[in-house]
């Protein structure tokens, strides 16, 4: 056998494993509750990347990055509660475009991620809140997650991510927002349903 099909033959036998563990995982996304979710959203971010460059799309929408000024979540909540995370944010090309949010959590693959469409009056300046809502019939107490938020603007610039620290509890934290800082304004769902962790898929340690 020529040596580039050993080789050939090694990387199909040590990938076969690889395949198998994910196999489960790939199907679960892809067939999931959320599956019509993630799957446009990857195409669409493909598709809108290669139709301009992004000194083409700077010189349309501008140079300038969104950023977010301020923001704030309960660190604590029970199961069944919805988590609101506060948002205030600029964008001075008036050109911000979508949230995207990514969620970890202990035990747990990465969700896939979500994304939340700026309404257009709100491309250059906003103050809201996203929501995510959890199940009362999904036992989650005691599951800790980390969500990660950042703006992407029409010209494909992003702001800082917010990291926002999260624990099923039997009581929700006592801190309220500063409503004086923040406009009770909903600024959109953040679509992941959490799972407990030992009941969701997991990689079994790969």
């Amino acid at each position: 056998m020529a040596e580039e099909d050993t080789k050939m033959v090694k990387f199909i036998k040590s990938s076969r494993s690889i395949i198998e563990k994910f196999g489960n995982f790939i199907k679960y996304q892809t067939t999931g509750p959320r599956s019509w979710i993630w799957l446009p959203v990857l195409g669409a971010f493909i598709f809108t990347t290669g139709c301009a460059t992004f000194k083409e799309l700077e010189a349309k929408y501008g140079p300038n990055s969104p950023i977010i000024e301020a923001s704030f979540a309960k660190n604590e909540i029970i199961c069944g509660d919805t988590w609101k995370i506060y948002i205030n944010a600029f964008d001075q090309d008036g050109d911000m475009n979508v949230f995207i949010c990514s969620i970890y959590q202990d035990g747990m693959v990465p969700y896939p991620f979500d994304t939340v469409r700026i309404k257009p009056d709100q491309r250059e300046k906003l103050s809201g809140y996203l929501y995510l809502v959890t199940s009362p019939f999904e036992d989650l107490w005691n599951v800790n997650l980390e969500l990660h938020i950042s703006i992407v603007d029409k010209a494909g610039h992003r702001s800082k991510k917010e990291l926002f620290k999260l624990r099923f509890s039997s009581e929700a934290s006592d801190k309220e927002v500063d409503k004086t800082r923040f406009a009770e304004r909903s600024l959109g769902p953040i679509k992941t349903d959490i799972l407990n962790p030992r009941f969701g898929f997991d990689l079994g340690g790969f």
